[in-house]
């Protein structure tokens, strides 16, 4: 296209489409995804604006960078797949795989889960411990009924009012450890170059209250 930056339709250069809605869709090949096995491209679309293919040059510029340096995302997995992989291979007993699936199920995955694993950084899991600690539920803020079912039904008293309560510390970092395990795999795997929570700050430990001597 006369007038526009050059357009590299080359698999190792990359590619800048236009969309229908004027918008740019900047592709650059990075490998084979070692999940799905697939082809596996770095996607950045740029809104339409009278910059937007100067903008779109960079992008394609920065993540072919990012492939050169090994810093990208080498995966389109998500973050439950990848903490099924890791739970599946984990090593530890019984009793604590349990407790791992269940923060899975009821924290992580309802939040983080469709995320991709490269996508997750510090600044969101810091809001995410930030929610879990004002709210369990991760509720609104809003006043709510907390239903005793999820289909029509008649209320009773056992429909109530919601009340935040907020996860215990304690839950939190073991969610922080199930996500760190994971990462450090994703990482040796190459998923992913660097782990998210190692700069992420989870609540502190509780402080030991020990008994008096009597």
């Amino acid at each position: 296209m006369a007038g526009r930056p050059g357009v590299g339709n080359a698999r190792s250069r990359g590619s800048i489409d236009e969309l229908p809605s004027g918008a740019l869709r900047v592709r650059v090949y990075a490998g084979v995804d070692p999940v799905t096995k697939k082809r596996h491209d770095l996607i950045e679309v740029i809104p339409p604006g009278p910059r937007a293919w100067v903008e779109a040059e960079a992008t394609r510029a920065r993540l072919l960078q990012q492939i050169a340096e090994r810093r990208n995302p080498r995966t389109s997995a998500t973050v439950d797949e990848l903490l099924t992989r890791y739970l599946d291979q984990f090593a530890g007993s019984p009793n604590t795989l349990d407790l791992y699936r269940t923060h899975v199920r009821n924290h992580i995955s309802p939040c983080l889960g469709d995320l991709r694993v490269g996508k997750l950084d510090a600044e969101t899991l810091d809001s995410f411990y930030a929610e879990l600690r004002r709210c369990r539920a991760r509720c609104t803020g809003r006043v709510s009924v907390e239903h005793r079912a999820s289909g029509p039904h008649e209320c009773t008293e056992k429909c109530r009012r919601h009340v935040c309560r907020p996860l215990a510390a304690t839950t939190i970092r073991h969610i922080h450890f199930i996500l760190s395990g994971a990462y450090k795999r994703a990482v040796r795997w190459g998923w992913v170059s660097e782990s998210p929570t190692a700069k992420a700050e989870p609540p502190p430990a509780p402080k030991p209250n020990p008994q008096r001597a009597s």
